[in-house]
């Protein structure tokens, strides 16, 4: 080995004889490992007929090699209880595996192989063109902001690749073949072009050998020059506009930005911090407050090569996009002609170390973090010391970055206009499909280990260590103390939820949460926010079905702020009418938004068709939002923020006691009012066998498909079952539904089935989005696989899959504080014993195929479906998109 540190408290650099860099680093908080390797490749390698090659590389690397059968990779991160994806960029693709550490061989092994034995399949190659042909519709086609973000792009840049869109377009994706696959990936899939990078639970001498037996014999490779295109300066404004059949406008506005090395790289990041970062930033105040956007947004986005500074925003009804466009420049001129407030600034640099400190506490971000670094800038910690060189920055350091790349000259400006007529639509070829509906091929297990201990319950549980004290009010407050990390997770939950109130008013709780979030008497909105976000936190909080819940990941020792911000938010909120009508109508266009969305339709009328009334079902619509007012907020409130049932869930680098005799402090001021605590009621379960509805939505391309059925409650012996069950039937591409529906017939790039479960009863649906005119044929297929499961028992293989996966991701249930308190919070609400992840894990490897089968059959009757269906399609499902 050639090996190096780049400092004696940072991370170990080694590369192979072969070229691979790899990166090592100890974090034995969690017993587990993440493993993150990145190749140098990306849209900006490609050039002619192969746009979008280095994505299809990226879905076909999961496809299968030589001595890994095809779907044995998903097989194998599923026994482990990992987690494992990929993503592509213009200037990298990355792959990245999450296992328990003693299983860390398997990470090495499929990486080491798929570097260099992947298959490309001709057959597995068509499949998968229609498959991301599915993902460019979702993505580009008929997503509004993707569209516009596609136009954009090829206008800002005229002769750089970071023109084109990173998964190709249609004439490129319907072009690959096996031949160009294999190809490209044997130039640039290589070791001397990658840098694999580990963290979490090991002995880093070890791990290093293990590198060395997995990649060391593999050739380093020959890759291709890097790409010498330089994109000419921007001298004159440029504009775009498209017209979209949605129902908001966009604006994208862009500048032209170095490369992220560059020295000013870091102060433009400060500057898309203090623009958007968060609910006190400028955009949020200027635009969002002022109902002028329902969303906005600033951030720098770094390249290999020089890229853009972007700025956009989601426009409200009735507001014309030169009105917000011009309230964007007002800012920026602003930051060209006056200071920042020194305490802000200030604020700015604090907040830049603390997300920092925030982003790193998991052997994922870690390796994700300094993986990319290392891929695209040579160096693990660049990210981390660009926040040194933040610490330095002046005021006329920002006042001189605004100046030189925010200019009228220099800016490309995209425009959305919506309309309810359909768009201009590109080539509708469409791929034959290789069979009608048929038989699943066999799933091939053979080979596949499963031994006796990957079936042993860890007698562990994520509550040990958890102290619990009921305060004097009747809050129940959990603590777990862990000193591994300089920060703090507090999680909570109060039982404030829509199925409290009155369907005919629904979205109450997320608008009563909204209006909470806008501040107190003594604090406005800006300032309520800025409390946490001067100190890099923010807080999460939303209103659900039956409870609302939040919370705040912060600096350990500004563990007080969070809680004192949790308490306010509970106890005082302000609900100003100003702050109730802003509140108000941007949930309205929310909602509108959704309409352009056919995921979001088609729940919505599944809600609808499921319910015994449709008047009934949980769906927020604009005729609901207008029979909500202040005082109905305000009532609701009081009502059911309270002290009964709720939680405070703190988890992290904290003295339990201290922590305590401080809820105690802050909380008094909760009680319980003298009405009872509304039950949350959901509606009746239709008693119709099955029914259809068909939503037509002109200019899509492609369908969502919701197909439901009632399933078992949380409190319902059958439950466990059921969702062991589900689990082979359609959690994941490796699931039946994931196999037979996506990979062998390329119908849906999403494809799968969940159960949300309330305390007596469960709602079964099963879900994808394919091309419209497969949409029948998609439809047949999925039922098919969940009548098939009801009807004969699973395969040994396929339960003792479920069971080792339960047993396995144990161990990554730990991995972060905020996730330790998530699962607290859930057992409170779900009145469930704080070990009930060990009493689960039991019951799972108690079943057996009989149970599965019982259950499937109990719920899973033929006919019986309610099916919801969105999208470019009539009522007869043909395809209404041209």
């Amino acid at each position: 080995f050639l090996v190096f540190s780049i400092s004696p408290a940072e991370p170990l650099v080694t590369v192979l004889d072969n070229g691979l860099t790899v990166i090592t680093e100890e974090m034995h908080y969690s017993p587990v490992v993440a493993s993150f390797i990145s190749y140098r490749v990306g849209s900006r390698n490609e050039s002619g007929d192969i746009l979008g090659i280095s994505h299809f590389c990226e879905h076909l690397m999961f496809k299968g090699t030589t001595s890994m059968p095809f779907g044995r990779f998903w097989q194998i991160v599923q026994r482990d209880g990992g987690m494992a994806n990929a993503f592509t960029s213009e200037d990298i693709t990355c792959y990245y595996l999450v296992l328990p550490a003693g299983r860390i061989d398997d990470a090495l092994m499929i990486e080491s192989d798929r570097m260099v034995n992947c298959l490309f399949d001709p057959d597995e190659v068509i499949s998968e063109r229609n498959v991301v042909h599915e993902e460019r519709r979702m993505g580009f086609v008929d997503s509004p902001s993707g569209a516009l973000y596609e136009a954009v792009m090829s206008e800002a840049f005229r002769i750089h690749p970071y023109r084109n869109s990173v998964i190709g377009f249609d004439e490129n994706i319907l072009a690959y073949d096996h031949i160009k696959a294999r190809n490209y990936h044997e130039q640039y899939y290589c070791p001397s072009n990658a840098v694999l990078t580990l963290v979490g639970d090991f002995e880093t001498e070890e791990m290093l050998m293990k590198v060395e037996e997995f990649f060391g014999s593999i050739p380093a490779g020959n890759v291709p020059p890097e790409p010498d295109i330089v994109e000419p300066e921007q001298t004159e404004r440029r504009f775009v506009e498209i017209d979209h059949a949605s129902n908001l406008g966009r604006l994208i506005m862009v500048f032209h930005v170095p490369d992220g090395l560059h020295e000013d790289t870091p102060i433009l990041d400060l500057i898309g911090t203090y623009l958007s970062g968060g609910r006190s930033s400028r955009l949020e105040q200027s635009l969002v407050s002022m109902g002028l956007a329902s969303s906005a947004y600033a951030y720098n986005d770094e390249g290999i090569d020089p890229k853009l500074f972007y700025l956009g925003a989601t426009i409200m009804p009735g507001i014309t996009p030169e009105e917000v466009e011009e309230l964007i420049w007002l800012e920026l001129e602003q930051l060209i002609s006056e200071d920042i407030p020194d305490d802000i600034l200030d604020e700015l640099k604090v907040r830049a170390r603390a997300s920092l400190i925030l982003r790193l506490n998991t052997p994922m971000y870690r390796a994700l973090n300094m993986g990319m670094s290392a891929s695209m800038f040579n160096d693990p910690l660049k990210f981390e010391k660009d926040i040194n060189t933040i610490s330095d920055v002046t005021q006329e350091d920002i006042r001189r970055v605004a100046a030189t790349y925010f200019r009228p000259d220099a800016v490309t400006v995209g425009v959305l206009n919506p309309t309810s007529e359909s768009f201009g639509m590109t080539s509708r070829e469409r791929e034959d499909l290789p069979t009608d509906i048929q038989e699943p091929t066999t799933v091939n297990y053979e080979g596949l280990e499963i031994t006796e201990d990957m079936l042993v319950a860890p007698v562990t549980s994520i509550s040990d260590g958890v102290i619990s004290r009921t305060l004097s009010n009747g809050i129940e407050v959990f603590v777990k103390e862990d000193h591994s990390f300089p920060i703090t997770s507090v999680n909570f939950a109060i039982p404030l939820g829509d199925l409290r109130a009155s369907p005919e008013m629904a979205g109450l709780a997320i608008v009563t949460t909204e209006t909470m979030l806008r501040g107190t008497d003594d604090l406005s909105y800006e300032e309520f926010h800025r409390r946490l976000e001067s100190v890099g936190s923010y807080i999460r909080f939303y209103g659900g079905w039956e409870y609302s819940t939040g919370s705040v990941t912060i600096i350990s020792e500004k563990t007080g702020v969070a809680l004192k911000t949790i308490a306010d938010l509970l106890i005082k909120p302000a609900f100003r009418e100003d702050d109730f009508n802003t509140v108000l109508s941007e949930t309205r266009a929310h909602v509108e938004a959704q309409k352009e969305d056919v995921w979001g339709v088609a729940m919505n009328n599944l809600f609808r068709i499921m319910a015994d009334d449709p008047d009934q079902a949980p769906v927020v619509t604009q005729e609901t939002l207008d029979r909500i007012t202040i005082d109905d907020v305000r009532v609701f409130h009081e009502t059911c923020s309270r002290a009964e049932g709720t939680v405070v869930v703190i988890v992290g680098d904290v003295d339990p006691e201290e922590i305590f005799e401080e809820c105690e402090l802050l909380f008094r001021g909760m009680d319980n009012p003298n009405c009872v605590l509304p039950e949350a009621a959901i509606a009746e379960f239709s008693d119709l066998p099955g029914d259809m509805l068909i939503e037509t939505m002109p200019g899509r391309m492609q369908a969502a498909v919701m197909i439901g059925t009632e399933g078992p409650g949380l409190n319902s012996p059958d439950y466990i079952a059921f969702s062991v069950m589900n689990t082979i039937l359609g959690r994941g591409i490796g699931s039946r539904l994931g196999h037979y529906v996506r990979d062998d017939q390329g119908l849906a790039y999403a494809v799968g089935s969940w159960l949300h479960a309330l305390e007596d009863i469960g709602f079964f649906t099963s879900f994808l989005s394919t091309r419209a005119d497969y949409t029948e044929q998609a439809i047949e297929s999925v039922i098919s696989q969940i009548e098939l499961i009801s009807e004969e028992h699973v395969m040994d293989i396929e339960l003792k899959l479920v069971q080792s996966n339960a047993v396995g991701s144990h161990a990554l249930s730990t991995m972060s504080y905020d996730g330790q308190a998530s699962y607290l919070v859930n057992i409170f609400i779900n009145e469930r014993p704080l070990d009930y992840d060990r009493i689960r894990l039991g019951k799972t490897l108690e079943l057996s195929p009989e149970h599965l089968l019982e259950t499937a059959a109990e719920y899973f009757g033929p006919g019986e479906w309610f099916i919801s269906v969105a999208g470019g399609v009539d009522e007869n499902l043909n395809p209404v998109f041209e």
